[in-house]
């Protein structure tokens, strides 16, 4: 995110953060009765607000120069990538994958 700030002329002070969501879920049935969950996960950016109890709220960012949405788009589309390179993005995949089956149970 910081080399998108830096190669881009986005001079305003922000504060955001990265919201890991399932883009889609469902659950597919293999010819011989086995049960698989298929996933599409991605990664939403979401700007911090300032309410006027002084929390920070969240609200999302669809300025499409923002250094974060452009992360947060690139992360998207290399998800899959990503997930076979760092075990911590794998197994938050493989947890997601979890909690559709569960549910589907």
């Amino acid at each position: 995110c910081f080399d998108f700030a830096r190669t881009s002329d986005f001079e305003e002070g922000w504060s955001a953060r990265e919201w890991f969501v399932v883009r889609q879920a469902e659950i597919q049935l293999s010819e011989d009765g086995v049960v698989v969950p298929y996933l599409r996960m991605g990664v939403e950016a979401r700007e911090q607000i300032l309410s006027d109890d002084g929390t920070l709220e969240d609200a999302p960012l669809t300025r499409p120069d923002h250094p974060l949405v452009r992360y947060a788009e690139a992360f998207t589309r290399n998800f899959d990538l990503i997930a076979e390179r760092r075990s911590v993005v794998f197994h938050l995949r493989e947890l997601a994958k979890a909690a559709v089956l569960a549910k589907f149970l």
